[in-house]
């Protein structure tokens, strides 16, 4: 997980030269959209990044939960057959 968020970082700098260079907003990092969103509920530039990583990485751990439970039911039902 650690190398996903370091990936993504590192591309979000890559793209916030690129908009800088060309004027444009991908990823909403140089700026919030003009029209209204949902993010105008977060605080202005740049600290609403955080918030979307922060969010980000709720939403990460929310999808991958289902499969962190079957990991951990799997390894607890090994060591069960292990000691027995």
């Amino acid at each position: 997980m650690l190398r996903v968020i370091v990936f993504a970082n590192v591309f979000m700098v890559v793209v916030f030269g690129v908009n800088s260079l060309i004027g444009s907003n991908y990823l909403y990092v140089n700026r919030k959209p003009l029209g209204p969103t949902l993010l105008d509920v977060l605080p202005e530039w740049p600290v609403y990044l955080i918030f979307m990583e922060l969010i980000g990485f709720l939403m990460f751990l929310l999808l991958y939960l289902p499969f962190i439970i079957k990991d951990w039911r799997s390894k607890k039902q090994q060591l069960k057959s292990t000691v027995n």
